[in-house]
């Protein structure tokens, strides 16, 4: 291996803030501006002291191999149907980009309508978002470009094949919501950022516009605004007959939103509150008459389905919460299907839409429905479906026959196995823990290298899901362990609560805890057990690593949220504080995140296992500040021979829109690291 202590120095400058009566240091706050030269220069010598060690690491050749087997595959998102047409994103396995096929079937004969690949350059622009019109004869699209989350909305005319010359800029996280009869789109959009901070200026206020097809942007008309809420986030969504426009809104990404309707049709284009107070999480499924079909959290932690009335706001119960938490749902052909999390692994159901059960569909098997596309007036829904150790694929299920098929997959051999066990964190509350490995290891024959990956936050449930990166560590003889932790959403409102704000600490408990009882009961050990995580996860990896570094021989924090202190200034992070709290407004909050902030724990008095920070320079979201600050830190408080390397991806973002060969270089590093220090050998 190259001599570590080969990375190059980092300056100090004399930086420090005062929050609430505590002085905290912020020696590298000038790396916080990455278009300055001089953090330019620095960036490149950290590229090639990091580039320099990850070439040396052994395996690579095998590493990039397992994940072209994983990652070059044909696959295809949920087919959408409008007008006589249907609409999918889809890949042949060779694209470097998804790209939008047309066709007459879902699954049928396709021609290329949208091909991002064609644009040339790094292909690092992607084709983020595709809605057709009602009709089917329009599509407004948006491409990424370098992963970043902004959204300049085009529409494509299907029958000529070419764009019209509408271009709406400023949109980020929503998509477009067509007017029934075509003519124009709802969206949401931000003030444009000042010159030359597109990619780190605060996100807010944002609003909802309307773009009617042919006219200037300059021109849309104002939908939906709180101005003097500037931390409000709000989406608009039109029921499937095209009756009512629906806009939910919430503080950040809270799940207790107020809802607002208009009926289209009528000359009233007041926008009513029918739920004033932020009380609720609430999740348009359909609409039968006066009454929209909501999933909600409303005196229901694992969620019910409620006829919300457009009219009033009354509630009505269809389908009372249950032990299963009750994740998402839609209405098709009549009826109602619900995804269910049973210990975050997917159940579906089938009701009729006064919410009475008719049946349960026999899945395939443990696995994640990861969406659902259906129309009120079709009774054939589409399912995407994934599970540890098979390539995502997609099944269709009729409501009329009840019959359950698969529409589309891709064969790759494998004989990996997934089981669930259970954890006990220090509080006593239990945890499930999904594994997955090769037949011939197990906990009887162990220890073995070992991955634990977790998240714990935003009520987002870790459930079965094929990777390319952890389907080649499992493949070539290691044990990945996807724990779930508090502060997710697997079991609904009450679990999220546990493990946010003043509760955070729970999630790095659990955390710890999985490390623990993966040890102990021999499925590996100190020296061959890694830990990684993204964005919130990245957060997690940080936080355990600088609570307990004798846990582990490998960790990579991934875009992660490092500096507790700071991230309410940075784009969208503002909207975190519903997890995080506010500790620049709040003396409370302050103290409880400073605690765990990983920027702010690393010690010179530590010894630290080898870390890979890994980031990406257009991350918009969770900005690469986080990431180097913390690189240059762990590096400033460890002796000159630790491994302590910072990876900085090239025109990425969060992780949106990589292309393939991309994919796979970043995947080799992180494999090549990962495996290096757990001790899985490559053959």
């Amino acid at each position: 291996m190259p001599d570590a202590s080969a990375r190059p120095e980092t300056r100090r400058v004399d930086q420090t803030d005062d929050f609430f009566g505590t002085p905290v240091a912020d020696p590298y706050r000038w790396l916080e501006d990455t278009d300055d030269a001089e953090v330019a220069s620095w960036l490149k010598e950290q590229a090639a002291s990091t580039r320099e060690q990850l070439d040396a690491l052994p395996g690579r050749t095998a590493i990039t191999a397992a994940l072209d087997r994983a990652v070059r595959l044909p696959h295809s998102g949920l087919p959408v149907h409008r007008g006589k047409w249907w609409f999918r994103l889809a890949n042949d396995g060779v694209q470097q980009q998804d790209v939008l096929l047309l066709s007459e079937e879902p699954f049928g004969a396709a021609r290329t309508l949208i091909d991002p690949n064609l644009l040339g350059g790094d292909l690092s622009t992607s084709l983020a978002v595709a809605r057709p019109s009602p009709d089917g004869t329009l599509v407004a699209y948006s491409y990424s470009e370098a992963g970043s989350d902004w959204r300049t909305w085009r529409v494509h005319e299907v029958a000529t094949g070419t764009d019209l010359a509408d271009e709406v800029r400023w949109s980020k996280f929503g998509w477009p919501v067509w007017l029934p009869d075509g003519t124009g789109f709802f969206y949401d959009r931000f003030d444009p950022p000042p010159e030359g901070d597109a990619y780190v200026a605060r996100n807010d206020p944002g609003r909802i516009e309307l773009h009617r097809l042919g006219t200037e942007q300059d021109a849309d008309e104002l939908v939906f605004a709180l101005p003097d809420e500037p931390e409000t986030t709000s989406w608009a969504e039109i029921t499937d007959d095209g009756r009512w426009l629906v806009i939910v809104a919430t503080k950040g990404t809270e799940h207790a939103g107020r809802v607002w309707v208009r009926e289209l049709a009528g000359d009233d284009e007041t926008l009513r509150p029918i739920v004033p107070e932020p009380t609720a999480n609430w999740q348009l499924l359909g609409s039968v008459d006066d009454e929209l079909v909501m999933i909600t959290d409303l005196d229901a932690p694992r969620c019910r389905v409620v006829a919300l009335s457009a009219t009033d706001g009354s509630v009505r119960e269809l389908v009372a919460e249950a032990a299963d938490r009750l994740e998402s749902g839609a209405v098709a052909g009549g009826r109602l299907l619900l995804h269910w999390l049973r210990d975050a692994a997917a159940r579906l159901s089938v009701h009729d839409l006064d919410g009475a059960p008719l049946h349960d569909v026999d899945l395939p098997s443990l696995g994640s429905i990861e969406g659902i596309e259906a129309r009120e007036s079709e009774p054939l829904a589409h399912l995407a479906w994934s599970t540890f150790t098979d390539p995502d694929s997609v099944l269709a299920y009729d409501v009329e026959t009840g019959e359950l098929s698969v529409a589309f997959d891709t064969d790759l051999s494998s004989d990996l196995v997934t089981e669930q066990i259970w954890v006990t964190s220090a509080d006593g509350t239990r945890l499930p823990v999904f594994l997955v490995h090769r037949p011939d290891v197990g906990q009887d024959n162990g220890p073995h290298p070992a991955w634990l990956y977790g998240y714990g936050g935003f009520r987002i449930a870790m459930t079965p899901s094929f990777d390319a990166t952890r389907f080649a560590y499992a493949s070539a003889g290691g044990v990945v362990a996807v724990a779930c932790l508090r502060g997710g959403g697997e079991y609904g409102t009450a679990w999220h609560d546990d493990g946010r704000l003043a509760n955070k600490q729970h999630v790095f408990d659990d955390a710890i805890a999985t490390a623990e009882h993966l040890i102990s009961t021999g499925w590996t050990d100190r020296s061959q057990l890694g830990l990684s995580g993204r964005s919130n996860g990245g957060l997690l990896a940080g936080a355990v690593l600088t609570q307990r570094p004798d846990l582990f021989a490998a960790v990579i924090p991934e875009v992660g949220v490092h500096d507790l202190l700071r991230f309410p200034l940075w784009t969208i992070g503002w909207a975190w504080t519903s997890d995080y709290g506010d500790p620049r407004a709040d003396e409370e909050q302050f103290r409880t995140v400073y605690a765990y902030s990983p920027l702010h724990n690393l010690r010179a008095d530590v010894a630290y296992p080898p870390v890979l920070v890994m980031t990406s320079d257009h991350d918009d979201r969770v900005v690469p500040a986080h990431s180097i600050k913390f690189a240059a830190q762990l590096q400033a408080v460890s002796p000159r021979e630790a491994i302590a390397l910072l990876r900085v991806e090239s025109s990425g973002g969060h992780g949106l829109g990589r292309s393939h060969d991309a994919l796979v270089a970043e995947r080799t590093d992180f494999l090549a690291f990962l495996s290096r220090y757990t001790g899985l050998a490559w053959q």
